[in-house]
């Protein structure tokens, strides 16, 4: 498995997320993430979707909370968004 700091992927992501393998992620020598190449997206099963939306939702609900951010704020300013985005 390949390693690669967030600094050295930062300035050259490509060549380092190129390949078949998962590459660890680290920041400050601490792992902070874990970039797994999907190949073809078909073959995701519906089950692993489902999972991976579900924790991923989670993650944005306990930090949109942490922030004392609302869901209606975020849908406001994403409905803006496209609005002046035309």
């Amino acid at each position: 498995m390949k390693v690669a700091g967030m600094r050295k992927l930062e300035a050259d992501a490509f060549p380092r997320l190129e390949g078949d393998g998962p590459v660890l992620i680290t920041h400050g020598g601490k792992v902070s993430g874990l970039y797994v190449p999907l190949g073809d997206p078909d073959q995701i099963t519906d089950d692993l979707r489902r999972n991976l939306v579900s924790v991923v939702g989670r993650y944005i609900a306990e930090v949109l909370e942490a922030k004392g951010v609302a869901e209606e704020e975020v849908l406001e300013d994403f409905d803006d968004f496209r609005r002046h985005r035309r």
